[in-house]
């Protein structure tokens, strides 16, 4: 039998934290996700569901799946999920611009320290559109701790150094959208699936809000157990997403100085394990842990229903 799985994104999550050696705001949504997954039972199905599931449109191919005795998910479903992680970023770029001027790099005369710790909460609701190709969207809100500060030492024509001292320091959050798909194969109780999905986050107090994109890959296996199912799995994921964070400051010097900075990863890949338990083919849970064994962490927690 032919195990079928759908995953559920921390995608644009794993971009908005990150902690330690100059860690910042880069993310996403969902790692909404690394990414976190809930996977439909494949238990016996109470008696009359499956002759309903044959009514209905989707997945397209059914039919297709059930002659050759796969055991299909019911085709929709309603997620919640919950991520917390941090995440170490570097500063590519710092630029000023002071006033009635051009903006300047001024990265070899900076140095900055920037703090995150990131909680995301979503809704996820899914529907198989294909026996091997789910689709999803994801509503819900992050919630970020962020600490930056920034010394910029400026050396005007005139005068002495100037050194500036910007810190920003506050708790900011923001309604968190994306959207994404998972393609699954598998033989017997194995099973691999790919997913990919954008998401955007609107964070206050931050210009631009946050962008991502998250690809993931897993393999595992599969069991039974008296309620329902057991699945556990390894895999890899990459965090695609760039930021600049824009601080502006008055100086009695020189005005208004805006000081923008480049932010990425430092190391974009996670590696994940994690596990879950099915009761029936309407309810599951499931629990995840990535790291790159550096400077990154996630863990993800998930419950569902499938109907």
């Amino acid at each position: 039998m032919l195990p079928w799985f759908h995953i559920d994104p921390l995608t644009l999550v794993e971009a908005m934290s990150m902690h330690g050696r100059g860690g910042g705001l880069a993310a996403f949504a969902a790692m909404a996700l690394s990414v976190m997954m809930a996977a439909p039972s494949a238990s016996a199905a109470p008696p009359g569901e499956e002759e309903t599931h044959r009514d209905r449109i989707l997945p397209i191919g059914a039919d297709w799946a059930r002659e050759r005795g796969i055991d299909l998910p019911n085709p929709f479903g309603v997620s919640l999920f919950m991520v917390t992680m941090d995440r170490d970023i570097e500063v590519t770029d710092v630029r000023v611009t002071l006033p009635s001027r051009e903006p300047v790099s001024v990265s070899d005369v900076a140095s900055f320290a920037v703090h995150n710790n990131t909680t995301l909460a979503a809704l996820k609701l899914d529907a198989w559109i294909l026996p091997v190709l789910d689709v999803y969207v994801l509503l819900g809100g992050a919630y970020t701790d962020s600490r930056l500060d920034v010394a910029v030492t400026l050396d005007p024509i005139l005068g002495p150094p100037v050194v500036l001292d910007l810190s920003q320091d506050a708790e900011v959050g923001g309604p968190l959208l994306g959207a994404g798909a998972t393609a699954v194969a598998g033989y017997g109780r194995w099973f691999i699936l790919a997913d990919a999905n954008y998401n955007h986050t609107d964070l206050e107090a931050l210009e631009g809000g946050i962008s991502a994109w998250f690809m993931s890959a897993r393999t595992g296996w599969s069991g039974s157990t008296r309620r329902g199912t057991w699945r556990a799995w390894v895999g890899a994921a990459y965090l695609e997403t760039q930021r600049t964070l824009t601080i502006h400051e008055e100086s009695p010097a020189l005005g208004t100085v805006v000081v923008e900075v480049d932010q990425r990863p430092v190391d974009p890949w996670t590696y994940q394990a994690g596990g879950s338990l099915g009761f029936g083919k309407r309810w599951e849970a499931l629990i995840e842990a990535g790291s790159n064994f550096d400077d990154a962490f996630v863990g993800v927690f998930s419950a569902a229903f499938r109907f």
